[in-house]
This record gives structure tokens, C-alpha cells and sequence, in this order.
């Protein structure tokens, strides 16, 4: 059986400069604040991550507990059946900082490294060290469509749709001051891509629940995807309702910290699908443990971000949905996971597919100012 031994974690921290700028409703990104992981192993394997922070200060703070986390399990021998066990222990030793926000982040990239070695040590691609076969994903374009004005957004609508091959899925930002402004988004954005183009669209959390309702009525009959987190992420109780009563899919999952609170919110029935982040769950460990809790339920099951991690989990996930595509730090990878129209598949290569293009990242490095 594949073995591999922790030695010591490398962290590189960088602001990546995004080639569109996304405006939400709770943020505006023009830099992306990235982790380059090297998980070291003995006899040179090493396990790589490249991590979307989600702020800024956690390029500061996830670092010192990944250091924690290597050196508590330094010189461990590590094969893919201890995963689980090691996976809880390290959960265990978080415990009392608690299972949200940095700490889940570092057990996260600590897991999806740690399997990314595993798959590296073996030869094989990480999905198949999962069990899964080679799998075409479709996938969408989530890189664009933010709070911007409908003229703009015609334009980029269309370029996304016509982006590597052709897309046949784009996903846009909603939590504009007014259901109308929303409204009207959604219309420009409808008949820029006529019929043959499916239309998602995202909160982010940014409605009352008093008026969520309201809201996603405003466009349940427009023949949509899904909803995607309407309200505040741990707000089950209303997000049941709203799948109760909207035509349209509730999709939610990105901020679930953790499998037990993805199966606490399938269990109220408080989405149609989830998309929960490889970053937060809890890495590979996490995501395929949230996998099964859905397919439990019969609840498709998309990814959020990370798409060369993402492709492997979803591959392996017996309810798969949709690979949504970032090119966030796509520059800073030597072989990028790039759809070709509208469809991804993990790389054949062994591991995640994961691997830096040094030159870039250097550069990158060199120009980020860190806070």
C-alpha cells in the first residue's frame, strides 16, 4: 500500500491580480489572495495546493496553523485508508479554536495536500486513487457578471459564453439596492444570451430574510439554474423556506464549514443542491464525506472554486452537478484545468494536477503586497 511520510510544509503567500474584476454584493475583487502550498514528504514526494484565502489576512494567519499541523504530524506514515482517522485528529487538535475560518482552512489545505501526495506517491491521478473513472465534467463560467451596469454586462455575458469553446452555463451576481435593479440585470443578461445559454445567479447572502422571499419571486420565472445562497449561510431555517416555495433550485454550500453542518442543512431540507468549497469543508476528507450525506438525499452535488481539486472530488461524487470555472492563479500553475466547451476533466496526471509555474509565481510574489 502507497505510504508517504510528513516532513515540513513550504507556504508562499501572493495577491493575484484577477483578469476581470468581480463587484458582489458584500465585496469588489480586482487581486486574489492566494496560498502556494509544498507539503513535504520524505524521498522528495510533495503534495501541492493552491488556495483561494478569501481575505487577505488569512495569507498571515493560515500559515502558522499549517506549520502547527505539519509539526504535529511530522514523520507520521500516512496511507489512503488513514486519512479519515488523521483527518479527525487533526480536527481533535483544532477543537478549541474552533471549526470555522482559519482553522478549518489549514485542516483543509492540510487534507487536500496530504492526498494530493498520496496520488503523486502512487502513480495515479487523484480520482482515481478515489475510486472514480475518467469522467467529462460540465462546467460553467463563473468568472464574470458581478454588480455592474446591464450595458456592461451584455458584453461580458457574451464573452464568457463564447470563452474557451463555448459555454453552455454562466453564472451572475444579484444584491443590488432594489429587486428591480436586480430585475433588469437579469433581463439584459438573459437576452444577451438568448435560449441556448443556462443562466445561474448568486446573492451572496446579501437578502434579509424578511424580504428574501420577495426577492427570488422577483425572478423564479425566469427559467433559471438555481438561486445560489439568497441569505446569510448558516440561515437554514429561512433557506428551507425559500426551497419550499420557489420554482427555481436553492443552491447553497460554499460557507458550510464542515460534513455534519452540510448534513444538519440537508436533513432540514434547506436547498435542492449544494456546492460545498474543497477550501472549507475540510478538503477531500470533507468534501467526499458532504458527497455521501447528499447522495443520501438524492441532492446534486457542484464544487465551488479550485477547479483542478474540484474536478477530481466531483468525479468521485456519486450525485455530480456542475465544475464551476475560475481562472483565478490560473497563470501561476504549469498546466491550468481549463473547460473545453463547457466540458472539464480531471487531469490523467498523477496527483491534482497541481503543479507551479515558478516563473510566474516568482513575479507575482515579488509584486504583492501583503497586509
Amino acid at each position: 500500500m502507497t505510504t508517504v511520510r510528513i516532513e515540513r510544509v513550504r507556504v508562499r503567500a501572493a495577491m493575484v491580480p484577477l483578469r476581470r474584476p468581480l463587484a458582489t454584493s458584500f465585496a469588489t475583487f480586482t487581486h486574489g489572495p492566494f496560498l502556494f502550498v509544498d507539503l513535504e514528504c520524505a524521498g522528495g514526494m510533495v503534495g501541492r495546493v493552491s488556495a483561494f484565502m478569501f481575505h487577505p489576512l488569512g495569507l498571515k494567519l493560515v500559515p502558522a496553523v499549517l506549520d502547527d499541523l505539519a509539526l504535529a504530524f511530522r514523520d507520521r506514515e500516512v496511507t489512503l485508508a488513514d486519512m479519515p482517522a488523521l483527518h479527525d485528529a487533526a480536527q481533535r487538535r483544532l477543537m478549541r479554536l474552533g471549526h470555522e475560518g482559519v482553522t478549518q482552512l489549514a485542516l483543509s489545505i492540510f487534507d487536500m495536500a496530504l492526498h494530493d501526495a498520496l496520488a503523486r506517491a502512487a502513480g495515479l491521478p487523484l480520482y482515481r486513487l478515489l475510486g472514480a473513472v475518467p469522467v467529462d465534467l460540465p462546467s460553467y463560467n463563473s468568472c464574470g457578471l458581478g454588480i455592474a451596469e446591464p450595458t456592461t454586462l451584455v458584453k461580458e455575458a457574451r464573452e464568457l459564453a463564447a470563452a474557451h469553446g463555448g459555454f453552455g452555463h454562466v453564472k451572475m451576481r444579484l444584491g443590488r439596492a432594489t429587486i428591480a435593479a436586480d430585475r433588469a440585470a437579469v433581463d439584459a443578461v438573459r437576452g444577451a444570451l438568448g435560449d441556448g445559454v443556462t443562466l445561474s445567479v448568486d446573492f451572496n447572502q446579501a437578502l434579509a430574510p424578511a424580504t428574501a422571499l420577495a426577492a427570488c419571486r422577483a425572478i423564479d420565472s425566469l427559467d433559471l439554474a438555481w438561486v445560489e445562497e439568497p441569505v446569510v449561510y448558516d440561515d437554514y431555517e429561512t433557506q428551507a423556506r425559500l426551497t419550499a416555495k420557489l420554482a427555481t433550485p436553492v443552491q447553497i454550500g460554499e460557507t458550510w464549514w464542515h460534513w455534519r453542518v452540510a448534513q444538519r442543512a440537508i436533513a432540514m431540507a434547506a436547498c435542492d443542491y449544494c456546492m460545498p468549497d474543497i477550501l472549507r469543508i475540510g478538503g477531500v476528507t470533507g468534501f467526499m464525506r458532504t458527497a455521501r450525506c447528499a447522495e443520501a438525499a438524492s441532492i446534486p452535488v457542484s464544487s465551488h472554486l479550485s477547479p483542478e481539486f474540484s474536478a477530481h472530488v466531483l468525479a468521485a461524487a456519486p450525485t455530480r452537478h456542475w465544475l464551476e470555472f475560475m481562472d483565478w492563479a490560473q497563470d501561476m500553475l504549469v498546466d491550468p484545468l481549463i473547460p473545453h466547451k463547457g466540458m472539464a476533466r480531471p487531469r490523467d496526471t498523477p496527483g491534482a494536477g497541481v503543479d507551479w509555474n515558478e516563473t510566474a509565481l516568482a513575479k507575482c510574489i515579488a509584486a504583492s503586497r501583503i497586509i
